[in-house]
């Protein structure tokens, strides 16, 4: 089977993802009713505006009737006030004006995550662990992430003032110059092990074909013998820009993606234009997991498609729908979801829990009903012919090769690999940030010590006692299933004062039971040696996965001393991952390689 091969046109631009730009009348084709039942809306909100007993804002009015609206479309089509727009732009561009830092709310307080390199805040001596306790001499107290990134963001070469509070010093104000903020999409690249190349690409913004297309020359440069393109946890950007990165791996004319709507306008094929930039003798994996979207599929669809290399990981999120940006007035603009996005084979990537919502679909929990009632009313013709569109790709396909994939969204890994994820107790030090708190604890200490922290930094048993006494400080406390268990029934037996009652639930509905004196004193008893088996287990927990935490602690003081984006930050999180060593073992051996792309009819080639 050979898929079609055209020069590509260029009529438009459409956006993947998180943007779009293709305006369409989509009116075409609807029922008699529609222009009616506007007629109708219409009659609504004037007599509401005329009437009602007290006077509504029309504009609030109207942003509720369009929420209202778009409750019953799919999870990715949005409706922009001015400032959302902005942040979209922003994404897609790659750059801001800004300081060239990550901030989050740690304990209520707005705290610096870590200094991007080379930015006006690395130059200024920020530093991880800085809270900003006032920005322009005002208060952050109550501030949220967005707000606080709203002022400080601005025009490049503007000023603005941060208040910083540092553990052993007084509070100091930095005056800092704005300047244009360049987000990375590929924030490394280098050689691993056996000579094999690796690219991480985190999102698809304006600037990402040109970044992969360095990486892989410079790559190429130093004889590489395979290469790993890792694109997990990557939601998504610019089509075009998946265009361009596909370009970089496949022959020239290949098809890359194809999108279908109901307007005629929306039915497209996109093609490479140029020569690959990687040889077609080098070999390729590339990573995938739950979290790669969009995008991330489109490309990783078309190199499995095409035979180009082999897909590592897990299957990937299933979000396949094209969205256009389609203005609605100079500061308002809606994002609709306009196509679906099929692979070269002709799979479409979009899982049908992610279109229409509605009462048969699956509606992602993020984008659930406010209310709670799980309910969305839409239209049930349409809603059902949706349904058995997205039903009808769940069928087998067949790439370029004449290889067996599998349609009904999302993209299946040739070599399926699942993400590996962290025991109870190292999750709940997470939550708590016990790791980035204690890094920031710790850091000045041995700085003070001179003790140099690099890849060969190892956490020795001072620095392990450190971080447990470090953690009773906070007052860390790991809830173990068993101890939740426990008092749960601690509470049910009024052992224990309920702090947590909810009046809801069945078992707040149950009558105590009415103890006695002695069978109360004995309850006491059999419960304080429970609880000391549940801190027993609680240490035994932390002691089986003791290499994890040091290992994570290593983690946070080298991000501390080198910055998130660093060759050595990543190549020490990259040394302990499962799903990259399966993906250059297969670009180690050639047979189990070839083996994966071989189609069923073809015999492997040997030599």
């Amino acid at each position: 089977m050979n898929f079609k091969r055209h020069i590509p046109v260029w009529g438009i631009v459409i956006f993947l993802g998180v943007t779009g730009g293709l305006v369409a009348d989509v009116s075409q084709g609807s029922n008699d009713n529609f222009y009616s039942d506007v007629i109708r809306l219409d009659n609504v909100v004037t007599k509401i505006h005329e009437n009602y007993v007290e006077e509504v804002n029309s504009n609030n009015l109207v942003d509720k009737a369009v929420d209202g609206m778009l409750s019953i479309l799919d999870p990715h089509t949005t409706y922009f006030q001015e400032k959302q727009y902005n942040e979209l732009l922003i994404h897609t561009e790659g750059k801001f004006g800004g300081l060239g830092i990550q901030i989050s709310v740690r304990d209520k307080i707005l705290t610096v995550m870590t200094p991007i390199a080379g930015t006006p805040a690395t130059r200024a001596g920020i530093q991880s662990g800085d809270q900003i306790i006032k920005i322009n001499n005002k208060s952050t107290k109550g501030i949220s992430v967005d707000d606080a990134v709203n002022k400080l963001r601005g025009e490049p070469g503007s000023e603005v003032t941060i208040t910083i509070r540092r553990k052993g010093e007084k509070d100091a104000d930095y005056t800092i110059t704005r300047e244009i903020i360049h987000i990375k999409s590929v924030p490394y690249y280098g050689v691993l092990d056996k000579n094999i190349g690796y690219i991480r690409l985190n999102t698809f913004a304006q600037e990402s074909g040109e970044e992969v297309e360095k990486a892989i020359k410079e790559l190429l440069k130093k004889n590489i013998k395979g290469l790993v393109f890792d694109l997990r946890t990557n939601p998504g950007g610019l089509l075009p820009q998946a265009i361009e990165v596909s370009s970089k791996f496949l022959p020239k004319k290949s098809l890359v993606v194809s999108t279908r709507g109901r307007v005629h306008d929306q039915n497209k094929e996109f093609f490479v234009n140029g020569a690959p930039e990687l040889p077609s003798d080098i070999p390729m994996t590339v990573l995938v997991n739950s979290a790669s979207a969009s995008a991330s599929e489109i490309v990783a669809g078309a190199i499995q498609d095409w035979d180009r290399g082999v897909i590592v990981g897990d299957t990937t999120f299933g979000k396949g729908s094209v969205q256009s940006i389609l203005p609605l007035d100079k500061t308002h603009h809606l994002k609709l979801t306009t196509a679906f996005y099929y692979t070269p084979s002709g799979r479409c990537i979009n899982k049908p829990e992610n279109g229409i919502r509605g009462k048969n679909a699956k509606v992602p929990a993020a984008e659930e009903d406010e209310e709670g009632d799980g309910e969305a009313v839409t239209d049930s013709a349409a809603h059902a012919d949706s349904l058995k569109k997205l039903a009808a790709d769940t069928v087998t396909f067949k790439t370029n090769d004449g290889r067996i994939v599998h349609g009904g969204g999302g993209i299946v890994p040739d070599k399926i690999v699942k993400t590996e994820y962290f025991e109870p107790v190292v999750a709940a030090l997470f939550q708590k940030s016990a790791f980035f708190k204690f890094a920031n604890f710790e850091y000045p200490r041995l700085k003070a010590k001179k003790v140099i922290i690099s890849d060969k930094f190892e956490i020795s048993a001072p620095v392990l006692k450190d971080f447990n006494e470090f953690l009773d400080s906070i007052k860390f406390e790991f809830q173990s299933f068993s101890k939740l268990q426990f008092d749960e029934f601690k509470r049910r037996a009024g052992l224990m004062r309920d702090t947590t009652a909810d009046s809801s639930s069945v078992l707040s509905k149950l009558k105590k039971p009415a103890w006695n004196a002695e069978e109360q004193k004995t309850l006491q008893g059999i419960s304080l040696q429970i609880d000391k088996l549940i801190q027993s287990e609680s240490k035994r927990e932390f002691s089986a996965n003791e290499k994890e935490i040091k290992r994570l602690i290593k983690e946070a003081l080298l991000v501390r001393e080198f910055g998130q984006d660093h060759e050595i930050v990543y190549r020490f999180t990259l040394g302990e991952d499962t799903q990259l060593k399966a993906a250059m073992e297969l670009l180690t051996d050639k047979i189990r390689y070839d083996g994966f792309l071989k189609s069923p009819q073809k015999p492997a080639q040997t030599k």
